[in-house]
């Protein structure tokens, strides 16, 4: 991989979170997750077909992440440039974390993005390419991006074969930062647990049609 907080949350417990979006490599979904109860309970809402945020690119982090198993997540991270420190444990890979500002139509608020799949770097990284270019005509501005599609990465072969699916951002405009969109530095680790989650199902992801009365400017 070439790349190698104002709004919060109160939980119950007094702790504060920002909560996430996810893609999921396995099905090529985008989703929003919004927590619902004490005990780490959350639903889940597809967004795949209206996604669209502009994302921090100034302050992404890079560095390596274990997302673990039914715990709390721990970040080594960085912001891009600095020095990337070793990987803490065994459990821990390459990955990035970034603060995203959703569009109205698909949240509308401050959410954190963060991944260590191997296909979802792939189009992180590629979007991110097209932000260092495109920074350069559009300085102290940030990237409004929609997923435009998905592209299936396949590995292996018989009874191990297995399917990815790398997104394809694609930047729409480009615009000043968003007065919700502020960077301050977070914890490396996330105050929440991963607990039970209630989905939403949703038809398989199409190309993007959004209005342009999105809340960015």
């Amino acid at each position: 991989m070439a790349l190698f907080d104002e709004k919060t949350y109160t939980s119950s417990d007094g702790g504060d979170y920002l909560p996430i979006i996810k893609f999921n490599a396995q099905s090529g979904r985008v989703t929003r997750r919004d927590y619902a109860g004490s005990a780490g309970e959350y639903n889940q809402t597809d967004i795949t077909k209206n996604f669209k945020a502009v994302f921090d690119f100034e302050n992404i982090e890079v560095g390596t992440i274990d997302f673990g198993t039914g715990g709390a997540p721990s970040f080594s991270v960085v912001k891009l440039g600095q020095p990337v420190p070793a990987a803490p444990t065994a459990n821990h890979k390459p990955g990035f974390r970034v603060l995203v500002f959703l569009a109205k139509e698909c949240g509308g608020d401050l959410r954190e993005f963060a991944s260590t799949a191997k296909a979802c770097l792939k189009g992180l990284d590629q979007l991110h390419t097209a932000y260092t270019a495109g920074v350069k005509e559009n300085p102290g501005k940030l990237p409004i991006v929609v997923l435009e599609d998905t592209v299936a990465i396949v590995t292996g072969e018989g009874a191990k074969k297995s399917t990815a699916y790398s997104p394809v951002f694609t930047i729409q405009r480009w615009v000043d930062r968003p007065a919700g969109l502020t960077y301050t530095p977070r914890s490396q680790s996330d105050s929440k647990p991963q607990a039970s989650s209630t989905s939403v199902s949703a038809s398989p992801a199409t190309q993007n049609s959004v209005a342009d009365d999105d809340g960015f400017g």
